[in-house]
């Protein structure tokens, strides 16, 4: 998507209208100036596409390499030899912007990150304007297989799928929402055989990234940090509706708490990856204070790796990664690591690049003619929490629609003083236990709220209701016309285990009781069903579980939570793919730390688990190479 369907995509948030109107384009006009454009898709190749991608192409007979000699493979001329490096970290994003900043601490050690985006805009740091980043140049813009059984309401174009492609990743793009997810997620990893990561173990990590200034939330010193580089805290903006939604679930009887707290059963007023009306990524919390005062630290844009180098290590038995090919400016470059490789790369590219680069399910690489240097499982174990978005809540008394001069004036004010609707984003989450959960006194249904089509100015609210807890598991593999270059195909299995689907609609029948509320009522708030019956759902004569079955098949969706497809265990795992030390077994020194590592999907939007990953995952490597 260019920068114009950027400009297109805001017109109908600022105008609440398809059209680009004159007074919408003005608005535009506005944003563009003070905050810049969306660039172009990244070129890696240049002039040189057809060159490049031939000289990459993983089904070419594999050559062996070992010890010192071998490390060239293919003509002289076409490399552009890059500088040797402690530490190679691929992928800037959540993940990686984490590891790069902490490894980068010791001036010893030279350190490489390479990211497949652009710089992040300074328009992305806006919050009212998230979701116009989705299927922009920030954005991989992959897609989901099949097309049925889920989201159908989209049509032909199926499920999207949001991963970053930007300096900050996800985190640059994503609903900034900051939640840990339940104490016993990671109790039950331990249990799974991931030694080392139960709660108690990780909450060390999780406080020593967080610097929350949120006063209310950080006077509980027991599982809260106000000295970490990572802001947090709340959104200086609320609207009318935050508190109408706020008060219903207190009048239902449900618990206001701290989410990331002792307790994530109850709702709360979100806490969020911000500063005062400011997104805060990855990047801008962790490297953009340090990059300039770091010369061990070297930054790759713009730059997509295709493959990891292998040598034979005789004397630690194993197979070493010495270094990675990278496409970026029409040049194809070898960065030499000397100690690691960390794999940041996502739950959707990490295990692209380590199949495209021999490990993986041997059936399948052999299949696509990859020589497999290693048999693993990677790609499988694919999980996400599966959202079905109802656009039922119909706003009378309290619309937040504007006309174009109070637009204007809330631009205007937002540049100058950060607060205003362009401050914030959706606010209100509860948690909620259904009757079949897996551990009594733990969520397993999530419920938000958000502005139809725009969280700044709307009449209508839509109630979302997610899977905490999915038992569906699906698979992400390459694409077999283009193993290295093209989309992966992602096939997520949503709904596939029956016990996921009636999770949702217990969730659904729970959630529409926030209606009955005397504080809806006294609002105006009016639930209107007309939205559930443009669809094929309309063909049902009574409101039965089959209807809201189809309901859960029309109006659901992805929240972009993607994890497990390298999942973390012990050896004796046939699915795991990494050990507890984030090392990917039968390597010496290939280590993958991003959500593609975990073993079961935590209960919440998942940027702050994998925030805690990359610090623990910076520990370790730290421990074993100080």
């Amino acid at each position: 998507m260019s920068a114009s369907n950027i400009t297109d995509d805001l017109c109908r948030i600022c105008d609440g209208r398809i059209e680009c109107a004159p007074t919408a384009i003005l608005l535009i006009s506005l944003v563009h100036t003070l905050y810049g454009h969306v660039g172009p898709e990244p070129d890696y190749f240049g002039q040189n596409k057809e060159e490049l991608m031939m000289r990459e192409d993983v089904t070419r007979k594999y050559k062996s390499y070992r010890g010192d000699q071998g490390y060239r493979d293919g003509p002289e001329e076409m490399w552009k030899e890059s500088k040797h490096y402690d530490f190679i970290v691929v992928g800037g994003g959540t993940a990686g912007c984490v590891i790069a900043s902490r490894l980068s601490e010791n001036q010893n050690w030279k350190v490489l990150l390479v990211e497949a985006g652009p710089e992040e805009p300074r328009m992305s740091l806006i919050p009212g304007l998230t979701s116009e980043f989705r299927g922009s140049p920030l954005d991989w813009q992959f897609s989901m297989r099949p097309k049925k059984g889920f989201c159908q309401n989209r049509q032909d174009k199926g499920c999207e799928v949001v991963q970053g492609r930007v300096l900050g990743g996800t985190s640059s793009i994503n609903d900034m929402a900051y939640i840990r997810g339940s104490p016993a997620d990671y109790d039950e990893w331990e249990l799974s055989g991931c030694d080392g990561w139960a709660f108690n173990k990780v909450l060390p990590y999780f406080k020593y990234s967080e610097g929350n200034y949120d006063k209310d939330v950080s006077k509980n010193k027991f599982f809260h940090s106000t000295q970490g580089p990572l802001d947090i805290g709340r959104y200086p903006y609320v609207d009318v509706n935050v508190d109408v939604l706020l008060s219903a679930f207190n009048e239902l009887g449900y618990n206001y708490t701290d989410v990331n707290g002792r307790n994530q059963l109850g709702f709360m007023r979100i806490q969020t990856m911000s500063y005062f009306g400011e997104r805060v990524s990855t990047y801008t919390a962790f490297l953009e204070p340090i990059r300039k005062m770091r010369n061990n630290l070297d930054i790759m844009t713009e730059s997509l790796v295709t493959k990891i180098l292998f040598a034979e290590d005789k004397v630690n038995m194993g197979l070493k990664g010495y270094g990675v090919n990278i496409i970026t400016n029409g040049t194809l470059v070898k960065a030499v690591a000397t100690k690691e490789i960390v794999i940041s790369a996502g739950a959707i590219n990490t295990p692209r690049l380590l199949m495209s680069s021999g490990i993986g399910p041997k059936d399948y690489l052999e299949y696509l003619e990859i020589k497999t240097l290693l048999d693993l499982p990677v790609g499988s174990n694919f999980q996400d929490h599966l959202s079905v978005c109802l656009p039922v809540i119909k706003l009378t008394n309290t619309s937040t629609l504007s006309k174009f001069t109070e637009k204007m004036k809330d631009i205007t004010t937002y540049y100058t003083k950060g607060i205003g609707p362009l401050s914030a984003n959706f606010q209100v989450v509860a948690f909620l236990e259904s009757t079949i959960s897996d551990i009594i006194g733990t969520p397993d249904i999530e419920i938000r709220f958000k502005g139809h089509d725009s969280n700044m100015y709307y009449d209508r609210v839509d109630v979302c209701v997610s899977l905490l807890t999915p038992k569906s598991r699906g698979q992400v593999v390459l694409n077999a016309t283009n193993p290295v270059f093209g989309k992966p195909l992602i096939y997520p299995n949503y709904l596939r285990h029956p016990s996921d689907e009636k999770k949702l609609l217990e969730g659904i029948q729970n959630v529409v009781k926030i209606f009955d509320t005397e504080v809806f009522k006294s609002a105006g708030v009016e639930f209107d069903p007309r939205p559930l019956l443009r669809n094929e759902c309309r063909h049902y004569e009574r409101v039965t579980e089959e209807f809201w079955s189809c309901i859960i098949r029309s109006f659901s969706s992805p929240l972009h939570n993607y994890v497990g497809t390298c999942k973390m265990g012990s050896p004796k795992d046939p699915e795991a793919v990494v050990d507890s030390n984030l090392k990917v077994f039968g390597t010496n020194n290939i280590r993958v730390a991003d959500a593609s590592i975990m073993p079961k999907i935590t209960r919440g939007p998942t940027a702050a688990p994998v925030i805690m990953i990359a610090e623990k995952a910076s520990d370790a490597i730290k421990t074993i190479w100080y």
